[in-house]
C-alpha cells in the first residue's frame, strides 16, 4: 500500500507542475511582442557583437528560419537561430566578418509565433551598423510574371553595387528583400549609390541565378538611390529561352520517330539517311513527330540538327498487318470479339459488327472543318466521299490536307444554315502514308447554329506603337479560340469578330517585336526585355448578342495601380 500511494503522490504532483494552456475564453489574435529591456539594442551603430538575443512577452516558436530570415547583405555563412523559452537567439558563424562601416537588417519574416495560437511577430526587423550611422534610404517596387501579368510571391529582389552582368551568378547580393503575395517588395536601410537590380526565382536559395532553370528580370537601368525612397519600375519576371537541344528520343514503333528538344524545334532541320523512304514531319510543343515508311525493314540513321538517331530495324510487315485508318478523336470499333477497329481478329464476330453512333461537329463557318486521322493521309478518293445535305448529295467541297498537321484534313462546304449534313467515307476514301486505307466506313455528322446562337464582339484596341506588330488573341479559358496578327497603321484599330460561340473570354495583346507571332521571353545577357503583353478578361458574349469592349496596351498610371 506504501508503494501505491507514493506512485499516487508522484503523479498527482507531476499533473499539478504540468502546464496546459488554458481552456475557453476569446481567441488570442496578439502577436508576440518584443521586450526591448531584456533583448539586444536594436539600430545599435558600432555593432561589434557576434550574437543578438531578442526576448519577447510570451512563450514563441520557431518556424521555417532557414527560409523565413533574411540578412541583408547577406552573410557568407548562415547564421544559427536557437529558441529557448522566450527569447531567440541568433548567432553569426566564427568564419563570417561583418563588412566594415556597413548598415546590416536582419527580417525574420513570420519565422517567430506565440506558442498557442501561431500568431507570428509583427514587422520584427533587427537593425544595427558596423560604422557611426544606419542607413535609412529605401527601395521599393512589385515584380509581375512577364507573360501573365500577375503578381509573384517570394521573388528575390537584390541589389548589386557592381554591375557587370556575371555579378548575378559570381557572387551574393548587397541588399536583398523577398516579395509578398502581391508582388510587393522593400529593401530598407541602404546607403546612397548606384546599384545594379535583379529579381530571380533562386529556388535552392543560393542567391545566385542558376541560369535558365530560374526565372530573372531586372529593370532596363540601374536604380540610383539618393536622398530619397526610390520607386522601382515594375520588374517582368521570366523564364528564359533554353539553349535548342535533344533530350528524349522514342523510336521504338515502326513508321513512327518521336523526339523530344527543351522548346519547340522549330529551326530543326531532318535528313533520313536512307534511300526510298516516305516522310512526313510535325511539331506538337517541344517534340518533333516523324512519320516514315521504306519497302524493307533495314536499319537507318536520321539527322536531326546536329543530332544523329539510331533507328533500328522493325518489321513493316507486323506494322502493316495490323495498320488501319480511322477518325483520331474517336475510340477505335470494338467488335463482338473484344478487338479494337485496325486490329485484325483471329475469328470473325458472331452476328453483325456493332456500329458506334456518328460524332456531331458544331459548324463555325468562319473556320474550315478539320478531320483528325491517326495516321498522315497521302491521297483522297473523293468518289468514296458521300457527303449529303438533308436528303441531297453535294459535290461542292474541298478536302485538303494540312501541310503543317499531315493528319488533318480540312474541309470546305458552303454550309447553309439550318441544315443538316452527313458525311460518310466509304472503305478505301482515304490512304495513308503507309499504304494503309480506310477499311471501316467512318460518319460523321454535322451541325450549323443558326445566326442567333452566335454572338459578335466589336474590339477597340488602344495606344499601340504604329508601325509595331502586334498578335491579339481570344481566349476560352486556356483554349484558344481566335488569333489576329495586324501591324498598327496608328495608335488605334478596331477588330470585328464576327459569329462567335458565346463564352466569357480574355483578350490578350502581345507586342510582337521579331514578327514570329509567338510571345518571346527576354534575354538577360542580351540585355533585352521580354515582349509587352496586355490582357483583359471581357464581358461575358450571349447568343444574338454584340459586345463593345477596350482594351489598352500600356494602361495608364491608374489603371494598372487598380488591377495590381
Amino acid at each position: 500500500m506504501r508503494i501505491f500511494a507514493f506512485a499516487f503522490a508522484v503523479l498527482t504532483m507531476t499533473a499539478c507542475a504540468r502546464q496546459l494552456a488554458p481552456t475557453g475564453g476569446p481567441k488570442d489574435t496578439t502577436p508576440p511582442e518584443l521586450v526591448p529591456e531584456k533583448s539586444t539594442p536594436n539600430e545599435s551603430t558600432r555593432f561589434a557583437a557576434r550574437e543578438i538575443n531578442l526576448s519577447f512577452n510570451e512563450w514563441v516558436t520557431l518556424q521555417d528560419a532557414a527560409t523565413q530570415v533574411l540578412v541583408s547583405p547577406p552573410l557568407a555563412k548562415k547564421p544559427e537561430i536557437t529558441l529557448k523559452g522566450k527569447t531567440v537567439t541568433l548567432k553569426f558563424n566564427k568564419q563570417d566578418t561583418l563588412r566594415s562601416n556597413t548598415t546590416y537588417t536582419i527580417n525574420f519574416g513570420t519565422a517567430i509565433k506565440d506558442l498557442h495560437e501561431g500568431n507570428p511577430a509583427k514587422d520584427l526587423r533587427f537593425v544595427f551598423s558596423t560604422g557611426d550611422f544606419i542607413d535609412s534610404l529605401s527601395v521599393a517596387g512589385v515584380v509581375n510574371d512577364a507573360l501573365t501579368g500577375e503578381p509573384l510571391e517570394n521573388i528575390a529582389v537584390m541589389l548589386y553595387d557592381k554591375m557587370e552582368d556575371s555579378i548575378v551568378r559570381k557572387e551574393r547580393p548587397y541588399y536583398l528583400a523577398r516579395t509578398d503575395k502581391n508582388g510587393q517588395y522593400t529593401i530598407p536601410n541602404v546607403r546612397a549609390g548606384s546599384f545594379k537590380c535583379v529579381a530571380i526565382e533562386d529556388a535552392n536559395q543560393n542567391l545566385k541565378w542558376d541560369g535558365e532553370t530560374e526565372r530573372i528580370g531586372y529593370p532596363q537601368q540601374a536604380v540610383l538611390v539618393s536622398d530619397s525612397a526610390r520607386n522601382v519600375p515594375a520588374i517582368r519576371v521570366f523564364k528564359p529561352q533554353p539553349t535548342l537541344r535533344l533530350v528524349t528520343k522514342n523510336t521504338g514503333r515502326y513508321g513512327l520517330i518521336k523526339l523530344g528538344f527543351t522548346r519547340p524545334p522549330d529551326s530543326i532541320a531532318l535528313l533520313p539517311e536512307q534511300p526510298g523512304l516516305s516522310w512526313r514531319k510535325e511539331i506538337d510543343k517541344d517534340t518533333l513527330v516523324m512519320w516514315y515508311d521504306l519497302s524493307d525493314s533495314v536499319a537507318w540513321k536520321l539527322l536531326a540538327g546536329k543530332d544523329t538517331v539510331a533507328v533500328k530495324a522493325l518489321s513493316r510487315s507486323a506494322f502493316v498487318a495490323t495498320n488501319r485508318l480511322f477518325f483520331a478523336d474517336e475510340a477505335p470499333l470494338i467488335a463482338a470479339t473484344g478487338r479494337q477497329r485496325g486490329r485484325p481478329a483471329t475469328a470473325p464476330a458472331p452476328g453483325p459488327s456493332p456500329v458506334s453512333p456518328p460524332k456531331t461537329v458544331l459548324i463555325n463557318p468562319r473556320k474550315p472543318v478539320v478531320l483528325p486521322f491517326n495516321n498522315p493521309v497521302v491521297s483522297v478518293d473523293t468518289s468514296r466521299w458521300l457527303f449529303i445535305r438533308d436528303s441531297l448529295p453535294m459535290r461542292n467541297f474541298v478536302a485538303a490536307p494540312d501541310t503543317a498537321h499531315p493528319r488533318q484534313l480540312h474541309l470546305r462546304v458552303d454550309w447553309t444554315e439550318g441544315k443538316t449534313y452527313r458525311l460518310t467515307l466509304l472503305p478505301g476514301a482515304l490512304r495513308d502514308l503507309y499504304g494503309g486505307t480506310n477499311t471501316d466506313t467512318l460518319r460523321r455528322l454535322f451541325s450549323l447554329p443558326s445566326e442567333k446562337q452566335f454572338g459578335s464582339l466589336n474590339l477597340t484596341v488602344k495606344n499601340l506603337i504604329p508601325g509595331q506588330r502586334y498578335v491579339l488573341r481570344l481566349l476560352d479559358g486556356t483554349n484558344l479560340e481566335e488569333e489576329r496578327f495586324f501591324q498598327a497603321d496608328s495608335s488605334s484599330t478596331r477588330l470585328l469578330f464576327a459569329r462567335m460561340q458565346p463564352a466569357t473570354f480574355t483578350a490578350v495583346l502581345i507586342e510582337d517585336r521579331n514578327d514570329n507571332h509567338e510571345w518571346d521571353p527576354g534575354d538577360y545577357f542580351g540585355h533585352r526585355q521580354p515582349e509587352q503583353v496586355f490582357q483583359r478578361k471581357l464581358d461575358a458574349l450571349r447568343a444574338n448578342w454584340e459586345v463593345e469592349a477596350v482594351l489598352e496596351a500600356n494602361p495608364p498610371p491608374t489603371q494598372r495601380r487598380k488591377k495590381e
